[in-house]
């Protein structure tokens, strides 16, 4: 109803003003020291597994055991921000280096302009995206199932595959030219076993392997079972993960990223420190009251081969940060806010200190 949503919109942005506040006394984001010491190692393969809407308080040991034991194995950052709400400007961003001014869920929309695909071409850089439950190459329908007479902006019951994830499908260059690169997850699956992987992996889970979940009512994983949903992109984590790392394809400096595309809503109205780790963001954020608001605070973990001592840090950062990352390592050209001198790599999790 209209005034259900205007409300939301007032909670909102009362909140934004109460954190601001709140922050200019209290919790100013950390400015950590400059990442960019060392340059980024070339990486040999780089796989960038995206989840959806949870920030680290909401992922709880006893629903999310592989990942709090990829946590304290592995690199982690402790001041890692999405962009924006809500999730697909995010997916862009770490795409192509903006958010395009949106702020919507609009599968509908489409983007022009410099994108990390355009640049893996140009400089000869073998890559995929991987979608799991997509149905097959060349697929260009919003959702998956799609029932007949859905409507296409809105998602249907028991769908899958959710093309506002697909960051590669919102651009029409990438999506008319290298739909071959854009696969279902049993593609790599096969590619991992055979050793045939490209240099860059990008893996979006289904919606119920991604922990975002789908409308109530429906019959695998409906948004309002957030432990279930919790569990099963556990699950899904490690069974991917493992086959990765146990691959031909993990060699020399190679890494995985494993990220969240923006936190989750506040569950508790009047809890600050829920509010604070939904509004903040990274270096690149616009700020209101000199407080940088965005998508949020979520995990990166960042398994990197041949870091003996994985580090955990909080270094102050986001999406354009990882994008920045891959670029570097992979011998590109900084795209978009990747490029800004505010915007460094996370280097100290991919070399021995």
């Amino acid at each position: 109803m209209k005034w259900i949503k205007g409300l939301v919109a007032v909670i909102a942005a009362l909140a934004v003003i109460v954190l601001a506040l709140y922050g200019y006394l209290v919790i100013r984001p950390t400015h950590s020291a400059s990442p960019a010491a060392q340059a980024v190692p070339q990486l040999n393969h780089v796989f960038v597994i995206v989840m959806e809407n949870h920030s680290l308080d909401a992922l709880s040991p006893h629903e999310a055991p592989y990942i709090h034991q990829l946590i304290a194995r592995y690199g982690y950052d402790s001041q890692y921000y999405g962009v924006t709400h809500v999730s697909l400007p995010n997916y862009v961003a770490l795409f192509s280096g903006s958010t395009h001014h949106t702020h919507s869920d609009n599968p509908d929309q489409r983007f022009t302009g410099p994108t990390l695909a355009a640049e893996l071409n140009q400089r000869h850089v073998s890559w995929q995206g991987v979608m799991e439950s997509l149905p097959r190459v060349g697929y260009t329908g919003n959702w998956y199932p799609e029932p007949a007479g859905t409507n296409p902006v809105s998602m249907p019951k028991n769908t899958l595959y959710a093309k506002k994830h697909d960051p590669f499908m919102l651009f029409p260059q990438v999506a008319a030219q290298d739909a071959r690169h854009i696969v279902p997850l049993r593609t790599l699956q096969q590619e991992l076993r055979a050793g045939t992987v490209p240099q860059f992996v990008w893996i979006t889970p289904n919606l119920c392997n991604d922990m975002h979940g789908q409308p109530v009512g429906s019959k695998a994983c409906p948004s309002n079972q957030p432990a279930h949903l919790v569990r099963l992109g556990d699950q899904f984590l490690a069974r991917e993960v493992p086959l990765i790392m146990h691959s031909k394809a993990w060699q020399g400096h190679s890494v995985i990223f494993i990220t969240w595309d923006e936190s989750q809503m506040p569950s508790h109205i009047f809890s600050l420190s829920q509010w604070k780790n939904w509004l903040l963001a990274g270096p690149s954020a616009p700020r209101t009251f000199g407080i940088p608001v965005g998508g949020g605070l979520v995990p990166l973990i960042v398994i990197a081969k041949g870091v003996t001592h994985p580090p955990h840090l909080a270094l102050w950062a986001d999406h354009y940060n990882l994008l920045k990352t891959i670029e570097a390592g992979l011998g590109l050209p900084f795209i978009g806010h990747a490029a800004s001198h505010r915007v460094v790599p996370l280097t100290p999790f991919l070399t021995n200190r």
